[in-house]
């Protein structure tokens, strides 16, 4: 063998030995007789060579009398040094031996000298040239003279380190398993526990269980494309980093960034063997990582975010087990977050659908007595004002007739939360909109709050008129609470090309070609907590006095049932401001819009009505509205009186009729008429929101008008009626 290095004053005991010591004279030239046996001896030293690596078994041998000590070249291998580069002795073998096991050793081959058989036998861990720490299995036996004397000691030195990593892998990743379990039923039993709670002590289990310095999650926007630390655990000793590490650029970890998004893991088991250019060496150096494994956590094809490990103290290979339990952990992890979405999505439902229903029944009672109020105050006005009047009774008729204008758009947006679906879209301008929403204002915020209203000329969107009206008006006294010592409300209306960025967004109003309505303040501002939070239905910072909770709320369902994108920004101490898109109204739509109203729309003097209302005060008010403009009119309490008048007076020229009515309703009439009157013209009114009560399915397509009645509007839809000379004349019943 060629481990051990030779005396140099040592001489070969013949040919063979030699041809096979270290330094030995060359082989003669001249072919001998015994060239053939040294051929096959070098034959055999090299299969036992190979041999001896293939089962990574050394052998040595050990000379009591004189110390001197051989290795193989597998033996050389196994303590991490070249072969025939140093002399072997014991007191250098001893020295790469563990220093745990290092008496031990001592020990058994004082011990084996004095077992009459002379078995040598201990496992134990060397410290190898190297520097990997391998686990050895050494076998031997001791050579004894007659007189029972010890003389040398040889063996084998078998490598374990493999099948010991084995077992410890198999070890590990039933730890990991068992430890697996353990988080999904602490996720999936979460007795009134925050997502939060259960992220934090997931990542300290997870910590324990692998050994590491730090456990973390991070979230990743793919919109900001960044990456931001939500969750950290770190081991005793080891500095936390999550304060540092809020929002991280994608071009910071550009290489992290794309095998993340491609569903790969990151595993870098040396930082300091990336190279000096490698665009994240440096950033990981700074936070004190020597090894890292980071696995992404996907929602389908998209990046949710990422858990990771680091290694800050001594650098570590990342095995195959921890990164499929991290794997797993994320797919624990993101399972359970959109079951929590989906049953908060199911209990968001059901919150809305109550309150809808709760809205819809008040809104629609509270636009019956709002039209009755209403339209008898246009009367009043009309009959106590003009010259001579006393000033103070004009600024009570002006006083009122806001406070109704604001009720009315309260009521819309009630009846925005009245049943799911998108909105009726129609031509709203928006100058006119916002002018009678700073009429309201200016009766409502104080006299320490400036408003400011800047818009451009002639923009028109695609949107609801009265519900667009209810979000804007929310969002101004969401803006008026947020300035309790006074501030500055601006108002601004343009065009935009396009969606910005924002802290909070909402909806989608399409991507270009929009009218962006901007309302901002200079108030207290909001945390990313409320934020957050902000459409929560009923979530509301003001006193218990002074917010319900639903303003927001109301905001939230128009954006998202008419079309609309709303973006949010806020700082505490600075302000905020809520930026609404809508899709921008196009010239080439104003076609089937309906004729605007005339100077003078009032309804024919000649005109005979048959109004039908279960509410004597709103069959009153309708009737003295129409009778200000000379139209003859008759008014009944349900669909049967209506029918039964018709029976015995078919001339009336239009029907006027509510929706909801005790006996015979406004639908079930329209059936009958459109059958037995198909020439009288019938107009609907209802107290509900157009996606309750569209009034589409209905026989002829009859107009449908909203309480309370705007006069204008019920003179346009009669102006637009064909109203023929004469009397209608109906089919006998």
């Amino acid at each position: 063998m060629t481990g051990r290095a030779a005396n140099p004053g040592d001489q070969p005991r013949g040919i063979v030995a030699g041809s096979l010591a270290t330094g030995g004279p060359e082989r003669p030239m001249t072919a001998t007789p015994l060239d053939p046996i040294v051929d096959q001896l070098a034959r055999s030293e090299a299969e036992l060579r190979e041999a001896q690596a293939i089962a990574q078994l050394g052998s040595w041998s050990l000379d009591d009398a004189t110390g001197e000590l051989f290795w193989s070249d597998e033996t050389f291998r196994i303590l991490g040094i070249t072969p025939g580069s140093v002399q072997p002795t014991l007191a250098l073998f001893l020295s790469l031996v563990h220093p745990e096991d290092r008496a031990a050793v001592r020990q058994e081959l004082e011990s084996a000298r004095l077992r009459p058989d002379g078995v040598y036998s201990i496992e134990h861990r060397v410290l190898a040239r190297d520097g990997v720490q391998r686990f050895v299995r050494e076998r031997g036996r001791v050579r004894f003279d007659e007189r029972g004397r010890s003389l040398s000691i040889s063996g084998t030195t078998l490598d374990l380190t493999e099948h010991i990593n084995d077992q410890e892998d198999l070890r590990q990743r039933e730890r990991l398993e068992r430890g697996l379990l353990e988080l999904s039923a602490m996720f999936l039993q979460r007795p009134g526990r925050g997502m939060d709670d259960l992220i934090n002590e997931a990542l300290a289990r997870m910590g324990g269980l692998t050994g590491t310095d730090r456990a973390y999650l991070f979230n990743a926007d793919s919109r900001r494309r960044s990456f931001s630390n939500t969750h950290e655990w770190t081991a005793p000793g080891i500095h936390p980093v999550i304060e540092l590490l809020g929002d991280i650029s994608w071009d910071l970890v550009p290489e992290c960034a794309r095998m993340l998004n491609a569903g790969a893991p990151v595993v870098i088991p040396s930082v300091s063997e990336l190279s000096p250019d490698h665009p994240e060496r440096a950033f990981l150096e700074a936070q004190g990582i020597q090894s890292m494994l980071l696995v992404p956590v996907m929602e389908g094809d998209a990046l949710n975010g990422f858990v990771g490990f680091d290694a800050v103290r001594n650098e570590r290979d990342w095995s195959s087990a921890e990164v499929r339990f991290l794997q797993v952990f994320g797919s624990l992890m993101i399972s359970t977050i959109e079951r929590d979405r989906a049953y908060a999505e199911m209990m968001a439902a059901r919150q809305r659908e109550m309150i809808g229903h709760l809205a819809s029944g008040v809104a629609h009672d509270f636009n019956n007595l709002l039209g009755v109020i209403d339209a008898n105050l246009y009367y009043l006005h009309g009959t106590v004002t003009g010259p001579g009047v006393d000033p103070e009774i004009a600024q009570v008729l002006d006083e009122t007739h806001s406070a109704i204008g604001q009720a009315k758009v309260v009521t819309s947006g009630m009846l925005s939360l009245s049943r799911a679906g998108k909105f009726a879209s129609e031509r709203v301008d928006v100058e006119a909109a916002i002018a009678e929403l700073v009429r309201i204002l200016k009766h409502i915020l104080p006299a320490g709050i400036k408003l400011d209203v800047t818009l451009e000329p002639q923009l028109a969107a695609r949107s609801t008129g009265g519900f667009l009206q209810a979000a804007l008006l929310n969002l101004a006294l969401n803006a008026r609470d947020a300035m309790p010592d006074g501030g500055r409300l601006h108002i601004s209306g343009s065009r935009v090309p396009r969606p910005g960025p924002a802290a909070v967004t909402l909806g989608d109003a399409g991507s270009e070609d929009l009218v962006q309505l901007r309302v901002a303040d200079s108030g207290c501002g909001m945390d990313a907590g409320i934020l957050e939070r902000l459409f929560e239905p009923l979530f509301s910072t003001k006193a218990q006095q002074r917010g319900h909770g639903l303003g927001l709320f109301m905001v939230h369902e128009f954006v998202l049932r008419s079309g609309a994108r709303l973006e949010v920004d806020s700082c505490v101490g600075e302000g905020s401001e809520f930026r609404l898109l809508l899709p921008r109204w196009s010239e080439s739509l104003a076609c089937s819009q309906p004729p605007g109203r005339g100077i003078d729309g009032r309804v024919p003097e000649t005109l005979r009505v048959l109004v039908v209302d279960d509410d004597p005060r709103s069959r009153d008010s309708v009737r003295r509205l129409l009778e200000m403009d000379g139209a003859t009119v008759v008014a009944v309490e349900h669909g049967l009186a209506c029918l039964e008048r018709l029976r015995r007076e078919p001339d009336f020229d239009l029907v006027l009729s509510d929706v909801s009515m005790p006996v015979l309703d406004g639908a079930e009439l329209c059936r009958i008429l459109h059958e037995r009157y198909p020439a009288l013209p019938l107009i609907l009114m209802t107290g509900q929101a157009p996606v309750v009560f569209p009034g589409t399915h209905l026989p002829g397509n009859p107009a449908v008008l909203r309480k309370p009645l705007d006069l204008e509007d019920l003179r346009d839809v009669i102006g637009g009626l064909d109203l023929c000379a004469g009397r209608r004349q109906g089919s006998a019943e």
